[in-house]
């Protein structure tokens, strides 16, 4: 229930505000991130970036489906928007980071780009600390939102298209996210079958300016039961994610840095349940991996 409270007050600005893009609600953020990150040289980088690499992964795959039923023929069309959120753990704000030749202890807790203050570690000979860098985001959610389009059904398939309008702000980094899906119901092979079943890929990309370039690609299957206007719904499904993160480091004598990090979520559960009224649609859903998603949506459509 903690974790579905936290939900609730992420989804509710990320429907309201669809500009809110992993927790940068600001120009001031987007600066800070990208500040903190420039901080660190090649080396030193991944341990407090990989937890935004694992959730922005998690989110990209969430929220592509509501249902498992997809007409064999016949126009259909519906708009959705869409909230994800990733639960951000204690165990995802801090990460054991090398200290500096001579300092003590050798290796030591630190903040992620989720956590609080730097750990520090002390100079053997002169006493003098070194600090690590703070965490640039606060959050307990890890929120990412999406306008969908569904478009079907020629022989039982439908294409899904996603992304975010997203303005561009005066000192911040560009943003673009876009993405496709294709599902295909595998129910009409089965006309026996007690509940609908579909299959399907999605594929991701989200640009932030010239520091991050990430991308997902899943696949799985789907299996819905309908019982009056309520859905139940869910599915099995295999990702895949990474993040590529380029940048001049700040640090005094650093090269340039590039490298890739994936995401942590290799196999994904997904359960829930949706309400359908007319051409109303709200749906809701958890799922389970290596990291714990929630993701819901309002549709229109037919």
């Amino acid at each position: 229930m903690k974790h579905l409270r936290l939900f609730v007050k992420c989804i509710a600005p990320a429907l309201f505000a669809m500009t809110v893009l992993v927790g940068l609600n600001s120009a001031r953020a987007q600066s800070d991130l990208e500040k903190a990150v420039k901080a660190f040289k090649q080396n030193e980088v991944t341990g407090y970036i990989q937890p935004m690499a694992d959730f922005f992964g998690a989110n990209m795959s969430a929220g592509w489906y509501h249902s498992a039923a997809i007409p064999q023929m016949g126009f259909s069309l519906s708009v959705n928007v869409i909230a994800m959120g990733s639960v951000v753990g204690d165990d995802n704000k801090v990460f054991t980071a090398n200290a500096p030749t001579g300092y003590n202890p050798p290796t030591f807790q630190t903040a992620t780009v989720f956590g609080g203050q730097g750990g520090t570690a002390t100079d053997q000979n002169t006493g003098l600390q070194y600090r690590g860098s703070d965490g640039a985001l606060n959050a307990t959610m890890f929120p990412l939102a999406a306008l969908q389009l569904h478009i079907g059904s020629i022989y039982g398939t439908e294409v899904i298209i996603r992304g975010l309008p997203i303005p561009e702000v005066s000192g911040a980094p560009k943003v673009t996210f876009f993405g496709i899906g294709v599902r295909h119901s595998i129910s009409q092979y089965l006309p026996d079958a007690p509940v609908d079943i579909a299959a399907g890929i999605f594929w991701n990309t989200i640009k932030f300016g010239d520091l991050i370039n990430m991308k997902s690609l899943a696949f799985g299957a789907q299996a819905s039961k309908s019982f009056s206007v309520l859905e139940v719904y869910g599915g099995l499904a295999y990702e895949s994610s990474s993040m590529e993160l380029t940048y001049t480091a700040t640090t005094s004598g650093s090269p340039n840095v590039s490298l890739d990090l994936d995401g942590a979520n290799t196999f994904r559960g997904t359960i829930g349940l949706g309400l359908n009224l007319a051409i109303l649609h709200l749906y809701g859903d958890v799922n389970f991996g290596s990291v714990t998603n929630f993701s819901a949506g309002l549709g229109f459509g037919f």
